[in-house]
C-alpha cells in the first residue's frame, strides 16, 4: 500500500505504542518503519521490543538502543559496572539500567545488529539523529543544526527523530530552513500535512511515541503516502495515567513519570 507509519522513540512506552499502531491502522497503512529508541525510560522494554520484531519492519538503532546493550554488558562485570560512577545523570541512569535487566540476550542482541542508517525502495533515508555521524547521536534542534545532514542527505526525503520534536525542515542550495508552520498546525488541530514539492529535499522529524517533549503529551508519529507525495504527522491520545502509573510500580524515578503527563 502507498502508506507508511513512521515511528521513532518508543521508549519503552507500550500504552503509547498500542495507541499509535491502532490509529495507524484505522490510516490503512501498509507498511511501517521505526527509527529507533525502542527502549529506555519508561516501564515496558521487553514488551515493546517484542512488539517492534513482531511487525518485521525495518528499525535503525537509537542511541538508547546503543546505550542498553553497554549497560547489559557493564552489569555482569562489577569491576567495570563501578567505572558507571558519574557516567550518567541518576535518573537516565537508573532507567537504562533498568532497562537492560529487564531484556533478554535475544532482544539485546536484536537492538545491537540494527544498522545506523538505512535506505528504503530508493526512496527515503531513514536515521536517528542525522545522516552527519550518525552515532555521535547529535540533536537537531534548528536549521543551523540541519544543515549538515543536508549535505549528506541525497534522497529527496530523510525521516529522523532523536529530540522528541516534530519538525520539518526543507534545503535551499545552500541552508536549512526550518517550516515552523507545520508544527504550529499541529500545535492547533493534532493533524498536520506536509505537501512534499519536486525537486525540494525534507528533512522530517516525526516526533515521539513514548515521551514527546514539545509540551503536548499525546504521541506522535508520522505516515508519509508515497502516491499523494504527503507526510502527514499525527498527535494520538493514550493512556498517560497508565502508564504513569507503570513507571511508578516498577520503582523508575518519579520524574519520569511526571514528564509523561507534561509532554516535556
Amino acid at each position: 500500500m502507498a502508506k507508511t507509519a513512521i515511528i521513532s522513540d518508543i521508549h519503552s512506552n507500550l500504552h503509547a505504542l498500542y495507541a499509535v499502531m491502532a490509529d495507524f491502522q484505522c490510516e490503512q497503512c501498509g507498511s511501517v518503519v521505526c527509527l529507533g529508541d525502542v527502549v529506555g525510560y519508561n516501564a515496558y522494554p521487553q514488551e515493546c521490543v517484542n512488539e517492534i520484531r513482531a511487525m518485521g519492519c525495518p528499525v535503525v538503532k537509537g542511541n538508547h538502543d546503543d546505550e542498553v546493550v553497554y549497560f547489559a554488558q557493564l552489569l555482569k562485570d562489577p569491576e567495570m559496572h563501578r567505572s558507571l560512577e558519574g557516567r550518567m545523570n541518576p535518573i537516565a541512569r537508573a532507567a537504562m539500567e533498568w532497562n537492560a535487566r529487564c531484556l533478554d540476550e535475544d532482544s539485546l542482541t536484536w537492538l545491537r545488529r540494527l544498522p545506523l542508517q538505512r535506505i528504503e525502495r530508493s526512496k527515503y533515508a531513514m536515521v536517528h539523529s542525522c545522516l552527519d555521524q550518525p552515532q555521535a547521536w547529535n540533536y537537531i534542534l534548528n536549521a543551523n543544526d540541519a544543515t549538515c545532514n543536508f549535505q549528506r542527505q541525497f534522497l529527496p526525503l530523510c525521516f529522523h527523530g532523536h529530540t522528541h520534536q516534530p519538525r520539518v525542515f526543507t534545503w535551499d542550495g545552500r541552508h536549512a530552513i526550518e517550516l515552523p508552520e507545520y508544527w504550529q498546525q499541529l500545535i492547533v488541530s493534532g493533524q498536520t500535512v506536509v505537501q512534499l514539492e519536486p525537486g525540494r529535499k525534507y528533512f522530517i522529524n516525526v516526533g515521539s511515541v513514548g515521551q514527546p517533549r514539545d509540551g503536548d503529551p499525546r504521541a506522535s508519529y508520522a505516515i508519509y503516502d508515497d502516491e499523494a507525495s504527503t507526510v502527514t504527522i499525527r498527535r494520538v491520545e493514550y493512556d498517560v495515567a497508565g502508564a504513569q502509573q507503570a513507571v511508578r510500580s516498577v520503582g523508575l524515578p518519579e520524574y519520569l513519570a511526571e514528564r509523561l503527563g507534561n509532554g516535556q
